[in-house]
């Protein structure tokens, strides 16, 4: 890594990744599968698009291990 870049254990990147999968399950599971959400699509795109965004992270994760 570079020197500007703050070094950590492979374990912080694999705790990291598991609570990003956590939070995104839950989201996914909970939030979306919501009676409110199932009649306010509005609510269920804003749920949607944060679920994509955390699937995103987790790529760029994954790209740097």
């Amino acid at each position: 890594m570079g020197k500007d870049r703050l070094e950590l254990p492979k374990e912080e990147y694999e705790f990291f990744k598991d609570r990003l999968f956590t939070v995104s399950l839950l989201m996914e599971r909970i939030l979306q599968q919501h009676p409110v959400a199932k009649i306010h699509p509005e609510i269920k795109e804003h749920i949607s698009s944060a679920v994509d965004e955390l699937y995103k992270a987790s790529q760029k994760l994954n790209n740097l291990s």
